[in-house]
């Protein structure tokens, strides 16, 4: 679903990388990046006062043309580049001009050969702009295979990812404060902890962001919000602050959602997380400190993400708030603050440069949890569960925290226009409303659909069409037309679909296929298509020869009723080249799919002359 790409001295692999090689079939070229000024940047960072950088841009691209190798393949070309940056914590790639086509897949491997992304043909949908990434390591794998020839693109931006600060007990326990993951100080609370089932509802609507600049990447927190018409437009309330003093480029900013633990214990192994990338501003206004983006697409229905509700009632001060926020980057966390909060009623000098208003930020002490690098732009909820602020910044910690949070009635009316405002976005129809609830968005089944015919289109009825998942095995049988459907199937879960046929094995045989067979191995005609040298393949041999004659002369004259070695039917998905797929495998349901078609090859019709 999910959507995103991974990022010259072209060097033959060493013994020690050919030790670390995901697939040791596959002959990788490696590309040696060299290191950014890390140390520079850290102390760029610490002066500027801005929000710090985990990751910097390394001055390279990667083009196909130029690196990598390219390796033809019994399905097309495939194009294979190891990408090696020494001392790396991570790497970052982007592209914008990703060229699939169907049948196309680019695979995203990480130093041990585990699959970090994969970006196939229905994963564009419109757009070709993707962050792939942080691929956890020095060395990330880049494979490129497709039906079609080989094609020049490139990998815009390679981000070089390190250790933001010093934390001894990070090091120690071999983990990186930068790529979030059990980084986060010991008093923060997972979500998981709070015994409160709304908490839990509006917690899906809090995002880690990952914030893409030219100058590199840092983290922050935002929110899916809910607009007064509720369409379910995708967009997420964050902070000024997240993109001040750098340049942004907010088509490969990447949003992942449901990057949280199951339990109130820390999970010992990172979660999975659902990503989205891309989007576009909207509004940005320092006052109030608000950052309004667009995500390029909604988060499937399967995600259970929550748009959440807001209060922009001024002068409201509830006597409890809580913040729902990815502290350095690592799992879902909640902090709270039991007493009443304060509008804050002089200006605050912030590290950056910015002066806020008079009376723009809520002041809040937390009682619970504490905020830390990462956790800026925060959603900030009232009791009902709605969005009164984000959070700005202040001083935190596991013994203090004293903190502002920038007023959402203020950011309402903002600077006065579209581009420095939240009411143009969150109420388009101008209806007033000073409150409004969240929206669920949550769909918990779906219908999975497909046709079945054969190569020449001819529709397959009685065929046996099989789903396959943690609920068991359900079938179903294709129509007079050849159509199957399998309604209400449960979301987020993983499936396969495969189909079957047998029986009748001299239906579709005739002596118009021995003779075409014949042409073929006497070099005198091609087969008619690609699966015809399946259907002739009756001896299961792998290759075409008189044996397969000598058992379909033997059909036809009824000297054996069926084939030994091979079934009446095959099915393949109608997206795969050679060797086939026999099956479709979903990683995540999430939306409906009417397209999962097969083609059926019915063994011994070489000419595909049979009419089911």
């Amino acid at each position: 679903m999910n959507r995103t790409l991974l990022l010259g001295l072209l060097v033959v692999f060493c013994m020690s990388l050919y030790a670390q090689q995901p697939q040791s079939d596959i002959n990788w070229t490696e590309v040696v990046l060299s290191p950014p000024e890390v140390e520079k940047a850290k102390a760029e960072d610490a002066r500027s006062g801005l929000v710090p950088r985990f990751a910097i841009p390394i001055q390279q691209s990667i083009y196909t043309e130029d690196h990598g190798t390219w390796i033809a393949t019994d399905k097309g070309y495939s194009w294979h580049c190891a990408l090696y940056a020494p001392g790396a914590k991570a790497l970052i790639i982007t592209t914008s001009e990703l060229p699939l086509i169907p049948g196309a897949v680019l695979t995203v491997k990480d130093e041990r050969g585990r699959i970090v992304e994969s970006i196939a043909y229905r994963d564009l949908r419109g757009k070709a702009f993707f962050t792939l990434g942080p691929v956890a390591g020095e060395r990330c794998f880049l494979q490129y295979d497709t039906p079609g020839t080989p094609v020049g693109f490139s990998f815009n931006r390679i981000y070089y990812a390190f250790d933001q600060d010093y934390r001894p007990d990070l090091e120690a326990a071999g983990r990186s404060r930068g790529l979030g993951f059990d980084a986060s100080l010991p008093c923060n609370v997972n979500v998981a902890c709070v015994n409160d089932a709304d908490i839990h509802l509006v917690a899906k609507s809090a995002v880690r962001i990952m914030c893409v600049f030219q100058e590199g990447i840092s983290w922050c927190t935002g929110a899916l919000v809910n607009n007064t018409k509720q369409d379910k437009i995708p967009y997420i309330l964050s902070a000024f602050h997240c993109q001040y003093g750098y340049t942004p480029l907010y088509q490969f900013w990447a949003y992942h959602f449901r990057y949280e633990g199951t339990t109130c214990t820390n999970p010992t192994e990172e979660p999975s997380f659902l990503k989205v990338s891309g989007s576009q501003l909207r509004a940005k206004w320092a006052d109030s400190d608000f950052l309004l983006l667009e995500m390029d697409e909604s988060p499937p229905e399967a995600w259970e993400s929550h748009y959440a509700g807001w209060n922009r009632t001024d002068n409201y001060t509830p006597s409890l708030a809580f913040m729902v926020h990815h502290p350095s980057a690592d799992i879902k966390k909640v902090s709270v603050d039991s007493q009443a909060i304060t509008i804050w009623q002089t200006p605050v000098n912030w590290s950056n440069g910015i002066k806020t208003p008079a009376l723009h930020h809520y002041r809040v002490y937390l009682d619970l949890g504490t905020s830390e690098p990462g956790s800026s732009g925060a959603p900030f909820f009232d009791p009902q569960g709605k969005i009164i602020g984000q959070l700005n910044g202040g001083a935190a910690s596991c013994t203090s925290n004293a903190l502002w949070y920038g007023r959402f009635h203020r950011s309402w009316t903002g600077g006065g226009t579209s581009a420095t405002r939240l009411r143009d976005w969150l109420d388009p129809d101008n209806t007033g409303v000073s409150t409004l609830n969240g929206l669920q968005n949550i769909k918990t089944t779906v219908d999975l659909a497909g046709s079945i015919v054969t190569p020449v289109g001819f529709p397959v009825p009685n065929v046996e069409v099989t789903l396959t998942g943690p609920g068991g095995v359900s079938t179903t049988v294709t129509d007079v037309d050849g159509h199957y459907l399998f309604s209400q199937v449960p979301v987020g879960e993983e499936y396969s679909i495969s189909a079957s046929r047998d029986g009748d094995d001299a239906f579709g045989v005739s002596i118009g296929d021995i003779i075409l067979l014949n042409k073929y191995i006497v070099g005198i005609n091609a087969l008619p298509t690609p699966y015809a040298s399946i259907a002739g393949d009756v001896n299961n041999s792998g290759s075409i020869s008189v044996g397969d004659i000598g058992i379909l002369r033997k059909l036809l004259l009824d000297l054996i009723k069926s084939f030994s070695n091979v079934p009446s039917w095959v099915f393949f998905t109608n997206t795969s080249l050679p060797p086939y797929d026999s099956a479709w495998s979903i990683p995540y349901l999430d939306e409906a799919n009417s397209q999962l078609n097969f083609i059926a090859v019915k063994y011994g019709d070489v000419n595909h002359s049979a009419k089911p």
